[in-house]
């Protein structure tokens, strides 16, 4: 994805010595592609330090989301998805004067739409789908942002199943 938006390849892969990153597959996938694989030495999380702290920071705020929102932890994906769709549309250091989102498509990232991970949302129920005197709402928890749709995520209160929630055109790039 990131070689089709930039037109730049990656040149070197850093990474533990995890067996997910050392299967013989995944190497010759990198040999094949000219991509030099570094790693670090075995147990030793500290050589990959930054990396690990971003980890424990992203953990952290899942954790935060989750208890705040009063949802179950089984909802850890979704919010581990909301954490990084915030923040590639927050300021860093990593890049000076711009949001990550900014640096790769060079716009800036419409904010308006972003709501509280958890909070309470409705949504119209289409006139097909319900009967004269039944309710022409549902009562949903919001759970994020769809990844290639411009739309939202919830999860049906009474159901306890995903809903894809109408495209917003306020969520269009300007």
């Amino acid at each position: 994805m990131i070689e089709n938006a930039t037109g730049k390849g990656v040149k070197t892969l850093h990474t533990d010595n995890g067996g997910e990153y050392t299967a013989k597959d995944f190497e010759q996938y990198l040999k094949v592609n000219g991509i030099l694989h570094q790693l670090t030495v075995r147990k030793t999380p500290e050589q990959n330090g930054v990396a690990e702290r971003f980890n424990r920071t992203i953990v952290e705020m899942v954790r935060a989301m989750l208890s705040d929102s009063g949802l179950a932890k089984k909802f850890w994906a979704e919010a581990l998805s909301t954490d990084c769709y915030l923040r590639n549309r927050s300021s860093t250091t990593a890049v000076r004067g711009m949001t990550p989102h900014e640096a790769l498509y060079g716009e800036k990232p419409c904010v308006q739409h972003l709501k509280i991970f958890g909070c309470d949302a409705y949504a119209h129920v289409p006139k097909d789908e319900r009967r004269k005197l039944d309710v022409r709402h549902r009562s949903l928890y919001f759970l994020g942002m769809a990844q290639k749709l411009e739309a939202i995520v919830c999860l049906i209160r009474k159901m306890a199943k995903y809903s894809i929630v109408e495209v917003y055109s306020s969520m269009k790039q300007a």
